[in-house]
């Protein structure tokens, strides 16, 4: 299931979007007083899967979807001074908490996550992020004209190093649903398989309720949603490693409680209380 021995720095990482506004003036040459609403049902009317009754917000293609947000939790594993095996955790987002602005820079949000990607090269973890979420950031940093040599690196033969773009070969970017794919609708969903091994899931927030938050400028709760999912995907991979013998049952045991320590001390700072939630329904 898992060919390599757990990296020592892995970054988990999830992300929102939402139907670009200012894409759909473009694309259809909208006058610019067209509101924010507005130029999203253009998106949405273009797409064939729309219906006006059945299926009127049907999902878009990429490149017409703007990034709001990007989380990431980062797992790096060293020595302390008495030679113990340490992980240190942590937790972050684009843009980060607290959120005091009004709006967000799509094109500064996903240049400096390519960045940190290509400089500090992680093992990217996520959950359907190969076809979803890697696949959003090459579009729309090609629509906001970015560039992220470090990020696009790649080895030239498969076992010269890890590549994000070869999933067969390599585990440099492992999407944990390539894992679990079964056809006939029996992949599951985050949500479900986090909340079946014991795990939160989702708290408050579904995915389909992120255009409203963006549209009321609620951002703070879509960064929130959004790190609960990066959460929830740690917690999924965690289980993963230790199923396929990665970890031994002592060390994944203690892998949990570290973690919960680590939660714990982040939900008493006042950007993430949101926490607290979260905590309250993972009873170790």
């Amino acid at each position: 299931m898992l060919k390599n021995p757990i990296p020592e720095l892995a970054l988990f990482f999830d992300m929102e979007w939402v139907p670009d506004a200012a894409g759909a003036r473009r694309l259809f040459d909208l006058e610019d007083d067209v509101s924010e609403i507005d130029a999203m049902h253009r998106l949405w009317e273009h797409s064939p899967a729309y219906d006006a009754e059945k299926n009127p917000r049907p999902f878009l293609k990429y490149m017409f979807s703007r990034v709001v947000s990007i989380a990431f939790l980062s797992r790096k594993t060293f020595y302390n001074r008495d030679r113990e095996l340490t992980i240190d955790f942590k937790l972050n987002s684009l843009p980060s908490l607290p959120f005091v602005d009004t709006t967000v820079d799509e094109a500064e949000i996903i240049h400096k996550f390519l960045y940190f990607v290509g400089e500090r090269r992680p093992q990217l973890v996520g959950f359907n992020s190969s076809n979803s979420d890697v696949q959003v950031l090459i579009q729309r940093g090609l629509i906001n004209e970015i560039t992220a040599p470090s990020f696009n690196q790649r080895p030239n033969k498969p076992w010269e190093g890890d590549d994000y773009f070869d999933a067969k070969n390599s585990e440099g970017h492992l999407d944990l649903i390539t894992r679990f794919y079964g056809g006939n609708g029996m992949t599951p969903r985050l949500d479900e398989l986090a909340k079946m091994c014991g795990f939160p899931g989702k708290i408050d927030v579904k995915g389909d309720q992120v255009t409203e938050l963006w549209l009321n400028r609620d951002i703070t709760k879509i960064i929130e949603y959004n790190q609960i999912d990066v959460l929830n995907t740690y917690l999924v991979w965690l289980r993963v490693v230790y199923f396929t013998g990665k970890l031994s049952e002592e060390d994944y045991v203690s892998e949990q409680e570290q973690f919960r320590e680590f939660l714990e001390t982040e939900s008493q700072k006042p950007e993430k209380a949101f926490i607290s939630a979260f905590l309250d329904k993972w009873p170790l």
